[in-house]
């Protein structure tokens, strides 16, 4: 009886260790989520360790990584992503009112506001239909 006993107890401590877990897991998730923002335009201080300098990614004919949250500008100012959400799942995320990149591809540099674009509205238009 008593090594059934044992196989219980140790049941129950590895149960209870796999409900810890999940809980630390969804803590994380919670945090991971709330450290996303889906959209902002406004400079943070709070820039991540491995933030890129905006100049390294926004140009004509640069790439936006696929995963991108934000850049730190010549100021030290953490920028975070400013997108529209495309009906295929895509991001296009845009850039000083002049600069806009689906996540992964390259970046064009209209040179005007964006809204002076005929390209931009374009792929806009595309992007939302």
């Amino acid at each position: 009886m008593q090594h059934g006993a044992r196989i219980s107890w140790a049941g129950l401590a590895l149960a209870g260790a796999v409900a810890l877990t999940g809980c630390g897991d969804e803590g994380s998730s919670e945090a991971d989520r709330a450290a996303d923002p889906s959209s902002a335009t406004s400079p943070t201080s709070d820039a991540p360790a491995n933030a890129p300098a905006c100049s390294d990614i926004w140009y004509d004919g640069g790439e936006l990584p696929r995963v991108y949250r934000g850049c730190v500008d010549d100021e030290g100012a953490y920028l975070e992503r400013d997108f529209i959400g495309c009906s295929s799942g895509q991001r296009l995320v845009l850039f000083d009112d002049r600069f806009y990149a689906f996540e992964g591809g390259p970046v064009f540099d209209v040179g005007s506001p964006l809204e002076d674009s005929d390209d931009y509205r374009s792929v806009t238009r595309r992007c939302t239909a």
